[in-house]
This record gives C-alpha cells, structure tokens and sequence, in this order.
C-alpha cells in the first residue's frame, strides 16, 4: 500500500541488503530466513522456502537456522524473565 516512490526506494534497499558485496549468497538467504523467523514473518518464510531449491539450500541448514533461532528467542525471553524478578525484588525491599 505504499506508494510508487516509497515503495521503488524500499525494493532498492531490499535489493542491496539481499544481494549485498559482503556476504555470499548463501550465508544471506540463511540470514534472512532467521530474520523472517525470528519475526515470525509468515510470508518471508514461505517466500524464502520458495527460494530454497533454486539458492542451493539444504533442509539441514534450515533446521540449523530454525535452532539458532529458537536458542536466541529462549534466551530472549529467559533474560526477561530474570529482569522482570530481580525488577520486582527490588520493589519488594523499597517497601
């Protein structure tokens, strides 16, 4: 729903972030697809998987992908955690 010009500058960008100088080919589909899982992005994965046979990539490297992801998101949410107890300690002692 963007418009024409934001929208041409977004593909642009989309572009040279995906087919970028840097990293090869490989390592920046495996980045985009943790990207889009991490976002649970739906769409992005089923594109990706689209893209999957055609950039070379196995079902193992993706299962590497999904438990990279699912470690980061689990320690994500095991820091909160101690956060929010040690938050919540520390409103116990003030009072």
């Amino acid at each position: 729903m963007l418009p024409k010009k934001p929208l041409e500058a977004f593909g642009a960008f989309y572009d040279s972030a995906r087919h970028n100088d840097v990293l090869d080919p490989k390592t920046t589909y495996l980045i985009h697809m943790a990207a889009a899982m991490a976002v649970a992005c739906q769409p992005c994965v089923e594109f990706y998987f689209g893209q999957q046979e055609k950039e070379g990539i196995t079902d193992d490297e993706i299962g590497a992908v999904l438990a990279i992801v699912m470690a980061v998101s689990g320690g994500r949410v095991r820091a909160q955690l101690a956060e929010a107890r040690k938050r919540s300690r520390e409103r116990a002692e003030q009072k």
